[in-house]
């Protein structure tokens, strides 16, 4: 799934992001760390879709570190855990497997130049997707043995939101973003919060 233009159109994003916001201007000395952790929302599509009829949806967890390289660029590092996307197979509806998803992501973050409390920023980075397939008990009685293992593989992610300050110290954050590998790529909504420190 992960195409050369898909790698080609990350590059250039990223480019832009660090052209754009290394020049962007400090209006107030802000806090250079921040941890945050959310929930997430996941549009999903697995490169088996043409045996496996999967769910198109899924709730996962995400936690966040970041720090501020300039005013207007975090370096953040971003974990996704998929919990479970569960998926029939299609010639035979009773054999079911389920597929866990665990990224890590190193990503660029840049804020637009605009003042406190609302942020909005654009999110480019690159990282290692581990996903993890199991099949059900009755299927490995019935000595199927389709799938049943894990990979991990690079990937990339791209998108943008909005950080809304509450105070100096605490925010609450939205992203959406596009997250992609060799054989798993999904649609992202996180809502969190974050501590600044």
């Amino acid at each position: 799934m992960l195409k050369i233009s898909h790698r080609l159109s990350a590059t250039i994003f990223l480019i832009i992001v660090c052209i754009v916001f290394l020049a962007n201007p400090a209006t107030a000395e802000e806090k250079k760390f921040y941890v945050g952790l959310g929930g997430s929302y996941q549009i999903t599509n697995l490169d088996s879709e043409d045996v496996f009829d999967w769910d198109d949806n899924s709730w996962g967890i995400n936690a966040k570190f970041g720090y501020r390289l300039t005013p207007g660029v975090s370096l953040q590092f971003d974990v996704d855990y998929i919990p479970e996307i569960e998926g029939v197979y299609k010639p035979d509806n009773s054999i079911r497997e389920e597929v866990e998803v665990l990224t890590g992501i190193f990503s660029l973050k840049g804020y637009f130049p605009v003042s406190k409390p609302v942020k909005p920023f654009i999110i480019a980075g690159v990282g290692i997707l581990h996903y993890d397939i199991d099949l059900n008990d009755e299927a490995v009685s019935l000595g199927y043995y389709l799938d049943d293992d894990d990979e991990t593989s690079l990937c990339f992610k791209i998108g943008g939101g909005v950080d809304v300050f509450i105070n100096e110290s605490f925010s609450i954050d939205l992203e959406a973003n596009y997250t992609a590998a060799d054989d798993v790529e999904y649609y992202n909504f996180i809502l969190g919060a974050a501590y600044h420190f």
